[in-house]
């Protein structure tokens, strides 16, 4: 999908304006592929959607749903990027390749270590804006069912044999983390039967690679993954995340802002937060699905399987971090959401 053909026919179908230039690939994330590509009318993000989750049989109706959230978001005056529409729909499929289209902003990521509390504060008061969103209903809206956490049943000592034998780059480090694993899942699905039945917009997505910054006032990307779940699911693993627990240097300071901004804004119910403080655990299943294409039970290219390598030795880290920690995040997190 490099070839310029394909965005010149994207451009031409859409009506963007002739190419000015070759479109240029974007870092960012782990899923799909984003490209800059400036034309004579403007310039565009293009996200070219992975062909193996658009392969799935609930794919395309989960994007849908989150459409029609999206537009939520948008009406509401949150502050996010939301794809272009063309013919009353957002999502394009050019030469069998699922897109969607983007107005281009200048606003920028920011580095983890660059996190400050001040943004933490932001976005646990945004979360909880959106958390207070109501969800569409009626005629000519989807249909929209609570998607609950459900507890995982992942064999993974099978999967660390199968490591050994055909991916020895990761095999060693998984079978060295089975105990905590094994231990990480346990206390994950303990956490998934404690959470308390709550229904909202969520966007689980929300952390800082997807969320663009300009003079402290932030741009939300990437909200292909919004959906109507559980709010404490989502306010544990995000605080978490811009607390630092993705790059495995937890911030106290930064997760206690986080939370304190989101229940300032956002009454939850009584409950017991220790308990819940398992989902952080949920970096499991990011790590099933890297470690199923490390080792190429996911069709897709060798740097698709280089990136499953890489992600799996990443989350592997992470999980042993957050296990490390747990016992000392789950006390903060009682203290301030009590």
């Amino acid at each position: 999908m490099e070839h310029t053909d394909f965005f010149e026919k994207l451009a031409k179908d859409l009506s963007l304006g002739h190419l000015t230039q070759q479109p240029r690939p974007v870092s960012g994330g782990y899923m799909h592929r984003m490209y800059r590509l400036d034309t004579a009318q403007g310039s565009y993000a293009v996200k070219l959607l992975n062909p193996e989750v658009m392969s799935r049989p609930t794919a395309k109706d989960n994007y849908r749903r989150a459409e029609a959230l999206e537009n939520v978001l948008e009406q509401n005056g949150l502050p996010i990027v939301a794809a272009l529409s063309f013919d009353g729909g957002k999502m394009q499929c050019v030469q069998g390749q699922y897109c969607y289209v983007f107005p281009w902003v200048e606003h920028s990521a920011l580095n983890w270590r660059d996190i400050e509390p001040v943004h933490c504060t932001i976005m646990g008061d945004l979360l909880a804006r959106t958390h207070s969103l109501p969800i569409p209903s009626g005629e000519g809206f989807p249909q929209f069912e609570p998607v609950q956490p459900e507890a995982m049943a992942i064999d993974w000592p099978a999967l660390a044999q199968a490591a050994s034998s055909c991916c020895p780059e990761i095999s060693q480090g998984l079978a060295e983390m089975l105990p905590v694993l094994e231990e990480a899942q346990q206390a994950y699905n303990r956490a998934v039967e404690a959470l308390p039945p709550l229904m909202c917009i969520c966007n689980a997505d929300m952390d800082c690679k997807n969320v663009l910054w300009r003079n402290n006032q932030p741009l939300v990307i990437d909200l292909e993954c919004l959906e109507t779940g559980n709010p404490v699911n989502d306010l544990i693993q995000l605080s978490l995340s811009w607390a630092g627990g993705t790059v495995c240097r937890f911030d106290f300071g930064r997760f206690r802002a986080f939370l304190s901004a989101y229940r300032q804004r956002k009454a939850l119910p009584t409950m017991d937060w220790r308990s819940l403080t398992g989902i952080g655990f949920s970096w499991l299943d990011w790590l099933h699905y890297n470690l199923r294409r490390a080792m190429g039970q996911i069709p897709g290219s060798e740097a698709e399987k280089q990136m499953g390598i890489d992600q799996t030795r990443e989350t592997l880290e992470r999980i042993r971090y957050f296990a490390s920690t747990q016992e000392e995040i789950a006390a903060l997190l009682q203290a301030v959401m009590s």
